[in-house]
């Protein structure tokens, strides 16, 4: 037997069979895709790759990477909607981590409207929350975002932003966005081969952007930077005004890049 509790009914009998392992274990993946009103993502391609790779990471079967690819194929986005959040578990299962590879995933896409692009500063500080380091998991979206959860709960009042930090201290991402940051007038964003979300924006604007360099940035480096942005797909991207109280310029290549995003939505 399984009861439910809700504050309307207080404890109620459930006796569906079986649970979503999303739910149990948060063994899945997300999407956060930005719409242009019409029913079009500018980014669509980019999302889809990133859902392959982590399909393949998390080892769901082909059976069911092949269900969500078709179920995928036949979705037609609504013309109202500026965004939507996919989401894909591995299915229903009762109890224990092991799972079948005839499990049928389950598939569920939430359309809402998204603020406005716009071109203010963020203000940033530093997460005490510090990301665990899995390579396995590295890069993907996937559903366990406690530590997220965490940094997001501990925000000073004036922060926009914070901040993560690997293991062993150096810059991975923003607790919602990825992190470029300019020194001596070269760009670097950070490497993620312990943690951290390979970001839709992230991948955008390396491609656009090849002198960018990825690799390790420590917080010092962070500290002294002549200016940063920070990217997801809903703020597109957006200055770092300001790190941990100092001020930082805005760069002219900051503009460039909030303009050409701007622009893929008009």
């Amino acid at each position: 037997m399984k009861l439910k509790y809700s504050i309307a009914h207080g404890w109620t009998t459930n006796d569906a069979a079986g649970e979503d392992r999303g739910r149990q274990f948060g063994d899945g993946l997300f999407e956060t895709i930005r719409l242009n009103g019409r029913g079009e993502a500018p980014l669509w391609a980019l999302h889809l790759r990133r859902l392959a790779r982590g399909l393949k990471a998390l080892r769901f079967s082909d059976s069911a990477v092949a269900t969500v690819f078709s179920a995928l194929d036949s979705l037609s986005h609504p013309q109202v909607s500026t965004a939507c959040k996919l989401i894909v578990t591995r299915g229903v299962t009762e109890r224990g981590y092991a799972f079948s590879n005839d499990l049928e995933p389950v598939i569920t896409i939430t359309y809402f409207d998204a603020a406005a692009l716009i071109s203010k500063s963020m203000s940033v500080g530093l997460s005490d929350i510090m990301l665990s380091s899995q390579r396995a998991l590295a890069g993907h979206k996937h559903l366990n975002r406690l530590e997220q959860v965490l940094a997001r709960a501990a925000f000073e009042k004036e922060w926009d932003e914070a901040i993560m930090l690997s293991q062993t201290g150096l810059v991975v991402e923003g607790c919602m966005t990825n992190v470029f940051v300019k020194l001596d007038d070269e760009w670097h964003t950070p490497e993620l081969n312990e943690c951290g979300i390979d970001g839709v924006v992230r991948q955008w604007l390396l491609s656009q952007n090849t002198k960018v360099q990825v690799r390790a940035v420590s917080l010092e480096e962070l500290r002294h930077a002549e200016a940063a942005v920070v990217t997801n797909s809903l703020i597109g991207v957006r200055s770092m005004g300001q790190f941990e109280g100092k001020l930082l310029d805005i760069s002219p290549e900051s503009r460039e890049w909030q303009t050409a995003y701007q622009e893929l939505f008009i």
